[in-house]
């Protein structure tokens, strides 16, 4: 559980002293097998539990999401090749958030707080996708405009307007090419902006281009995560939000 989600039960009455004081005991450490779990991370981070799954067996994974799942209420698997497949192991007894990158195993926190997520074209989506599912394991709302770039600002300006009527404690930007959008979008509000600049281009070193755009953008309210850093990026804007809150 996160802090946030255990102080609610301490709140409502719902564990004893004992159960609290083992959630802030500093006894944190399991062993699943050839790994140590750190399982409760998420109350001193007050975010869930992420397996980096790129280089993981299904095996491993599944090892690891099981022990885990004992002591959370969720955990999200980040850029696995096994989606699929851990949403067939995990589906009969647990809520799934599944998209390209990642994937969110059990029950989702309740929203507070919005966030704005912008994508400057559809070629965008799976880092836009990624934002979106981690917002959500997060327990922000996530507001979401794909194919908004700024070869037509109109496009641009609709998406701030509505996120500004959701009162969103931050923008996230994501986008290919020459990352224009960025700067662009930071330029309009008086909000933090964070740019994700993704593998999208043509030609030479096109998959840097837009990291090198955002980095050298004058718009002095945008910070930058590394390319393709969607979840980098949601969780920063989830902890700005949850803090705003």
């Amino acid at each position: 559980m996160t802090f946030e989600e255990i102080y609610d039960k301490i709140k409502a009455g719902e564990i004893s002293k004992e159960e609290a004081h083992k959630h802030f005991s500093l006894e944190w450490m399991e062993t699943a097998s050839r790994y140590i779990l750190d399982v409760n991370r998420g109350m001193r981070t007050n975010i869930p539990e992420i397996i980096y799954g790129e280089y993981k067996t299904l095996e491993q994974t599944i090892e690891l999401v099981k022990h885990l799942l004992k002591e959370h209420p969720r955990v999200v698997v980040s850029r696995s090749k096994f989606n699929h497949e851990l949403s067939q192991e995990f589906s009969a007894d647990h809520h799934l958030l599944a998209g390209e990158n990642a994937i969110v195993i059990g029950d989702l926190p309740e929203a507070k707080g919005a966030i704005l997520v912008v994508s400057a074209g559809s070629a965008d989506h799976p880092v836009t996708e990624e934002c979106e599912i981690i917002l959500k394991s997060v327990g922000v709302q996530p507001i979401v405009f794909e194919d908004r770039g700024i070869s037509h600002p109109t496009r641009v300006i609709e998406a701030i307007q509505q996120g500004i009527t959701h009162n969103v404690k931050a923008i996230i930007v994501v986008a290919g090419m020459e990352g224009a959008l960025a700067p662009f979008v930071a330029s309009m509000v008086s909000l933090p902006v964070i740019g994700v600049p993704t593998s999208v281009g043509y030609g030479f070193r096109a998959s840097e281009a837009a990291l090198t755009s955002m980095l050298a953008s004058c718009a002095p309210n945008l910070t930058v995560v590394n390319i393709d850093g969607g979840l980098r990026a949601a969780v920063v804007a989830a902890l700005i939000c949850k803090n705003s809150n």
